[in-house]
């Protein structure tokens, strides 16, 4: 069997790599030699389902992990209670191993706690606990005392401390990788990098001159560079390592500015009656609540209290108050409305998003569920910018359209992606573009386009030279010399 060694750099982005490239010489060199290949992620486009995808080889309807990270943390408990037993035997790594193959698996995202594979496997829980199979390798590599670092905001006065506790960390997290592998017998390594995902949600706007909250000249305009240095020695020290080794470097998606405006999709709906406030003629309260709400959102973005009210959101019974401000149904007459805007990627200004269909309240107002669909389709598709005229969708379809399996029911019964620099946003009664008003907190937001790099294999060696998450299980089993046979989605780019 052939050394397959596969570095999971979460976030890491195809454009960056260019724009950095006269500072990141390892990268740049396996960019030259790897084959062109265009990676694309899934949707929606975070980091949870994508690594699942990544891992299993299926699309998120089949393996049901379509979860997201939120500055708000509204999914964390389901998170949380993530069962391993939906990967447990369905990963790559179980595949290579029950062909004979040894594995050292270091740090997956979300495949907690370790099982039993040919070989090694460090898990990490999202709260920082370790568990490793044989259990041995936790105290013979002293792995106890390994740190995360919370994905909330610390606030623009603790900024510098959180990069650079960061880059400690990720340090921290090579040289374990380094030791761990030098002294474990392997056909198939991997190990994940993640911190490089919350420095560029964090310190995007901060580098970024195109950003409209772009500063001007400051203290942390090199962070989201230096920590692409770092990456790039990580990396060179563990090709250099290995030689002989065929070396996957790859993310599960891309990074670039959140849009910094939205779209306000629920007054859409409203305004097609497809969606009902509680206000009547004679009862303004929800018209007045969402001009009041946006008025305190305009006042914490020009003045960047965000971080002061998302402290605020952790704090018991304001929390639901806080949380209200970005997103909330509690003006919307539910009893009537027929379809709204989905809140399963959180609270996030994305690009990405979905419609809900309220199935309960159809056949009191003689609608059909298909037509409905058909209907909302059509209306998003046909959305426009008010002062340029140009289309602010770039894709709708039905959930069904985009993928199957028999968790395609945690999906929206619409889905769909707007147009680069426009993200979603809940408010009724309000314009149709509004202020991505979470941006100062997290400016940074994930992009479609991946990056997939491979040393020792050649352009002549692809059958294909774009590919979707769901690629890279059976290609990386297919460099292993391992039958996949149909158990995956994708299949591999290589002859």
């Amino acid at each position: 069997m052939k050394k397959v060694l596969v570095i999971g750099i979460d976030s890491l982005d195809p454009k960056l790599l260019s724009r950095f490239e006269s500072e990141l010489p390892c990268l740049t060199r396996l960019r030259s030699e790897s084959p062109s290949i265009d990676l694309e992620s899934i949707f929606p486009i975070d980091s949870i389902p994508a690594w699942a995808t990544v891992f299993t080889g299926l699309n998120p309807a089949k393996h049901g992990l379509i979860y997201s990270f939120d500055i708000f943390e509204s999914s964390w408990n389901d998170v949380l209670r993530i069962d391993k037993k939906i990967f447990q035997g369905r990963t790559y790594w179980d595949f290579a191993g029950n062909a004979g193959g040894k594995v050292c698996i270091l740090f997956p995202l979300v495949a907690y706690p370790a099982w039993q594979v040919n070989g090694t496997m460090v898990s990490r829980s999202l709260t920082g606990d370790i568990d490793t199979w044989p259990a041995t390798v936790l105290e013979e590599f002293a792995l106890d005392d390994l740190q995360i670092l919370s994905g909330k905001h610390p606030g623009k006065s603790g900024l510098a401390a959180y990069a650079k506790k960061a880059r400690e960390i990720t340090l921290r997290e090579a040289e374990a990788v380094s030791k761990i592998l030098s002294t474990r017998e392997w056909d198939l390594a991997y190990a994940f990098f993640g911190m490089l995902d919350i420095i560029q949600h964090f310190f995007w706007r901060y580098f970024d001159e195109e950003d409209p909250t772009y500063p001007g000249p400051n203290e942390f305009e090199d962070i989201v560079c230096n920590f692409y240095i770092l990456i790039d020695n990580i990396v060179a020290q563990l090709l250099d390592e290995y030689p002989e080794a065929v070396a996957i470097v790859h993310s599960d998606h891309g990074h670039g500015m959140r849009p910094p405006k939205t779209v306000n999709l629920n007054e859409v709906l409203r305004q097609k009656g497809y969606l009902f406030s509680k206000g009547r003629k004679l009862n303004p309260t929800p018209y007045i609540l969402e001009t009041f709400k946006r008025l305190i959102l305009d006042i914490v973005h020009r003045f960047e209290w965000d971080h002061s009210m998302l402290r605020l959101s952790k704090l018991g019974i304001l929390s639901t108050v806080t949380k209200d401000m970005y997103m909330s149904k509690s003006s919307i007459d539910m009893d009537r409305t027929i379809a709204y805007l989905s809140s399963f990627v959180g609270p996030k200004s994305y690009p990405y998003g979905g419609i809900e269909i309220h199935e309960e309240n159809l056949a009191a107002a003689g609608m059909e569920y298909e037509t409905v669909r058909t209907q909302i389709i059509e209306i998003l598709m046909e959305l426009k910018e008010p002062e340029t005229g140009k289309k602010l969708t770039h894709w709708v379809c039905r959930r069904e359209d985009l993928y199957t399996g028999p968790y395609i029911g945690s999906y929206p019964d619409v889905v769909f992606e707007l147009i680069d620099g426009y993200g979603i946003y809940w408010g009724v009664h309000t314009p149709l573009i509004g202020t991505a008003y979470e941006h100062n907190l997290a400016s940074g937001g994930h992009k479609k386009q991946a990056v997939f790099l491979v040393r020792g294999k050649s352009s002549s060696a692809l059958i294909a030279d774009e590919m979707t998450l769901m690629d890279v299980a059976p290609t990386i089993l297919h460099l292993l010399g391992v039958d996949v046979g149909d158990d995956f989605d994708g299949r591999s780019i290589f002859k």
